[in-house]
């Protein structure tokens, strides 16, 4: 709380859509997902920092609203969509469908942490050159928590859940058992390592 969060992530998309424009590339639109209480924290913050460089598209509201906004996110270039974790995951198919972005920053990150459940799917789907994610609390029940973060941020970089959860998840757990044997306890603190995927 109170970092700045927003702030950097506002100068950041302003510099990259101040980028990609200069450069003369496709102008691809940004995508803030994040919950509803915050939204139009987002787009008043996005006007009072960078409402020169930026637009934004407030995709909120009863799906009757919100459909004729698409006409306008397929004209838009320098805008950044601002809308909630639900919306995407019930308009997926309309919102995301042959649409890339340039950033795809998701507030409140840790909401994907489970990665079976349909947000996080949703969101996962998302076309982005660029992802972000914020969160103040990114482990909170068990360390397979951070598997499906990455697997947003970086696909494939932990591997699949299985082999992050076999080679973090139970060495750690079996490290926190009062029964642990030492070595138990050793391979807790320091699991063996997956290997990396080429870059």
């Amino acid at each position: 709380m109170g970092l700045g969060k927003t702030l950097q992530t506002i100068c950041i998309l302003a510099a990259a859509h101040d980028d990609q424009r200069r450069a003369g590339h496709s102008r691809n639109p940004s995508i803030v997902v994040c919950p509803p209480t915050v939204a139009m924290h987002w787009v008043n913050e996005i006007k009072k920092f960078a409402g020169k460089h930026l637009s934004t598209l407030l995709y909120m509201g009863a799906p009757g609203e919100r459909r004729p906004l698409l006409s306008q996110l397929a004209a838009a270039g320098d805008v950044v969509v601002v809308c909630s974790y639900e919306i995407l995951r019930s308009d997926a198919e309309l919102l995301l469908k042959n649409r890339s972005f340039l950033y795809c920053v998701l507030d409140e990150g840790h909401v994907i942490k489970n990665a079976k459940s349909k947000i996080a799917q949703s969101v996962k789907t998302v076309r982005a050159e660029h992802r972000l994610m914020l969160s103040g609390t990114p482990i909170q029940n068990n360390v397979i928590e951070v598997w499906s973060l990455f697997d947003f941020l970086m696909p494939g970089f932990l591997g699949t859940a299985k082999q992050f959860h076999d080679r973090y998840g139970k060495p750690i757990l079996a490290s926190r058992d009062a029964k642990a044997s030492s070595k138990e306890q050793e391979q807790g603190i320091v699991p063996p390592t997956l290997p990396h995927p080429p870059l």
